[in-house]
């Protein structure tokens, strides 16, 4: 049986996980949001606009908030699937593959 969760192979989605998370540096890095600092993310997701200091960045923050959605739903998809192994292995293939394109524009240290 091919449900929604399983028609992905992991290679497939540890794919569209990078896609997600490089739409979602560019878009901080555009909101001017370090992302990777305590609390930000969550603020971002309790829709907290004035971590925007770009008055024209509201179509780039509602976008970025709907990307951490979507990370999240693809998360939750790779955990009914994936053993721990597995997705210890894919966030460190995306942070690996990030860390060189962020650096330290989003906080965190320059890890994802």
């Amino acid at each position: 049986m091919n449900t929604n969760a399983s028609r992905f192979l992991p290679t497939d989605r540890e794919a569209r996980l990078k896609e997600l998370d490089l739409a979602i540096v560019r878009l901080a890095i555009i909101c001017k949001i370090r992302l990777l600092d305590p609390g930000i993310a969550e603020r971002v997701l309790a829709n907290d606009t004035s971590l925007c200091d770009i008055q024209h960045c509201n179509n780039a923050f509602r976008t970025l908030r709907g990307l951490l959605l979507m990370h999240y739903n693809e998360l939750n998809a790779i955990n009914t699937e994936a053993d721990p192994q597995t997705m210890r292995v894919v966030a460190q293939n995306v942070r690996d593959a990030l860390k060189g394109v962020i650096g330290g524009q989003l906080g965190g240290h320059g890890a994802m």
